[in-house]
């Protein structure tokens, strides 16, 4: 508890993914009060092209707070 799963386009380098999560597992920590160790998070790149069909299929079904409009 908490899994944070991010999907992206590729390009980002493993350097900029890493710095990413960890500025989400700190931002978690604070604001939901949890220890570090339980954070965890994972990309999953997505190309362009195959963006809103892959988009649509993984989170259906998912509460969504803020839809893209893409």
């Amino acid at each position: 508890m908490p899994h944070l799963s991010v999907r992206l386009y590729p390009g980002r380098s493993e350097e900029v993914k890493k710095e990413f999560a960890d500025k989400l597992q700190q931002f978690v920590v604070q604001e939901l009060g949890c220890e570090p160790k339980v954070v965890s998070v994972s990309f999953k790149e997505i190309e362009p092209e195959k963006w809103k069909n892959v988009i649509n299929d993984e989170i259906a079904g998912e509460d969504i707070y803020i839809e893209a409009d893409f």
